[in-house]
């Protein structure tokens, strides 16, 4: 048992400095800085980002995902999108509300979308090199 807790141990533990790197510091999106339709952040290698990503179908003409996509790809292939079943339409912005929250709005104030919480107050979010993107306490 002893040496199974150890073996896992000596597992995790090239997982300790990424668990501690992801500071406020690394916020990109905070309650000062909301993020509206045509904007988006890059990850610091520039591989992916996260944002408003332009539909261009003739029925979603001038519609917006919040997506995470490849950025360096030709295409530019979305990952994935928080919005789908209802497209953000120009003027929307995301930010945090009064409960410290991340939210979606449309340009009429209407939420399209709320990031998943624990309960706990988010201060920020970031995209990460992996494509990861994360909502810091």
């Amino acid at each position: 048992m002893q040496c199974c807790f150890l073996l896992l141990i000596l597992l995790l533990l090239p997982l300790l400095p990424t668990v501690f790197t992801y500071t406020r510091d690394n916020c990109t999106i905070s309650l000062d800085s909301p993020l509206g339709t045509g904007s988006w952040i890059q990850s610091p290698s520039g591989e992916f980002a996260f944002g408003f990503y332009p539909l261009e179908s003739n029925e979603s003409a001038n519609q917006f995902l919040l997506a995470v996509w490849f950025n360096k790809t030709k295409d530019q292939t979305i990952v994935w999108f928080a919005n789908g079943n209802e497209p953000a339409p120009p003027g929307s912005v995301l930010k945090k509300n009064i409960n410290s929250e991340f939210v979606l709005n449309d340009n009429q104030g209407k939420e399209l979308w709320r990031a998943p919480s624990n309960g706990s107050k988010s201060s920020c979010v970031s995209i990460l090199d992996n494509g990861n993107l994360v909502i810091l306490d």
